[in-house]
């Protein structure tokens, strides 16, 4: 099992890339995605298939976007809350671990800890103002096209996000 700040390193590293690359992280990670029939109310789900070793599953019918957010989302449990994961955590489309057979461990913090990890993972605040300043993307819907994401996803990651940076600029002037 790779220690904390080697899956630190290797997240950053992954987050770098435009747009990030979720599967490849979750193999360096060592943990493999597989595409599953889910019922459609289900959009993931992070297993344990060893002593030490996890798997992710995606739903196979769900948008190209909604599939990355999930397996970030389902890299934020593996990273965040491990010691947490027992037998596994089945993630509705709402990311809440209520499906058949519900995870009590993991509740309502952790499945928000988890979108805001799969949010930053995605959408990470650096790579926003570069594609800003760079390819002058300033929309959330040119941006969400760019990082592989959906439109819905990227403004609510814009909001706080602008709010900090026109902070920044009034306190500049």
């Amino acid at each position: 099992m790779k220690d904390v700040a080697n899956i630190f390193e290797i997240v950053n590293h992954f987050r770098k890339q435009i747009p990030v690359d979720v599967e490849g992280l979750a193999l360096a990670l060592g943990v493999p995605v597989k595409r599953i029939a889910f019922p459609p109310d289900i959009s993931g789900a992070i297993t344990k298939i060893g002593s030490d070793k996890f798997m992710i599953g995606v739903n196979a019918e769900h948008s190209g976007t909604r599939q990355r957010f999930t397996i970030a989302h389902e890299i934020g449990h593996f990273v965040l809350h491990r010691h947490l994961i027992g037998k596994g955590i089945t993630d509705t489309i709402a990311y809440r671990s209520d499906g058949d057979s519900p995870n009590p461990n993991i509740g309502p913090k952790e499945e928000t800890e988890a979108n805001k990890f799969a949010a930053n993972l995605l959408m990470p605040a650096e790579s926003i103002i570069y594609l800003r300043e760079t390819e002058n993307l300033t929309g959330a819907p040119q941006l969400a096209r760019r990082l592989e994401v959906s439109a819905a996803a990227m403004e609510i990651r814009l909001a706080p996000l602008d709010r900090l940076l026109r902070t920044e600029r009034q306190a500049v002037y």
